[in-house]
């Protein structure tokens, strides 16, 4: 049977794009969903743990990419070598690679080095996101300007607004005022309300 996987961090995020990947190349195919951090372990997530009891030998389980398998370079080999040895084929939908043990020992060291190569790249990647990510807090930290700049909100734009004041006043509809302006009703509509226009 062909399974899959798939996790984001928040509730704020959306799992569309890797489900919709996944359909693509396997209609119809169960997928089980996590909405946790990253950093929870394989066997702490409610759904993988609920798919990894499940998965038998020849099943296959899909996933966008191997991160998702695992919590750092460790998790994500552990449990992705357990399936291998289990009899479970892994497919990915990013670089479409297949991983299984044949039972042939040259290739499936091969497989093993492999993993061993990929898993350990795929963390250096998150954590140089994470790094990245928080030198960009700190810089915006340490800058009380460009931490204004960033989180003040987007400023007035006055000029837009006195045009479609002026429409307005002219007798011209809301749907007329936002086509000549280029801007949507709802812009209209808040301009006229609450005297504030957005860009």
């Amino acid at each position: 049977m062909e399974f899959a996987y798939v996790r984001v961090s928040t509730t704020t995020q959306t799992t569309d794009s890797q489900i919709s990947d996944i359909q693509k190349s396997y209609p119809g195919i169960e997928i089980s969903t996590d909405v946790c951090s990253g950093t929870v372990p394989a066997t702490d997530r409610e759904q993988l743990s609920r798919l990894l009891d499940k998965l038998r030998k020849d099943d296959v389980l899909v996933v966008w990419w191997i991160d998702r398998l695992g919590r750092d370079y460790h998790d994500s080999e552990t449990t992705i070598r357990e399936l291998l040895n289990r009899g479970v084929t892994i497919k990915t939908i990013n670089q479409n690679m297949t991983f299984a043990y044949s039972g042939n020992d040259m290739q499936d060291m091969t497989t093993n080095i492999q993993l061993t190569m990929i898993t350990a790249m795929a963390a250096a990647e998150r954590k140089n996101r994470l790094a990245s990510a928080e030198a960009g807090r700190q810089a915006i930290k340490q800058d009380p300007k460009l931490w204004a700049e960033k989180f003040s909100g987007r400023k007035p734009n006055m000029e837009r607004k006195a045009k479609i004041i002026e429409l307005l006043e002219q007798g011209l509809s809301v749907r007329e005022v936002a086509m000549k302006v280029g801007c949507n009703p709802s812009t209209v509509q808040r301009a006229k309300k609450t005297g504030f226009l957005y860009t």
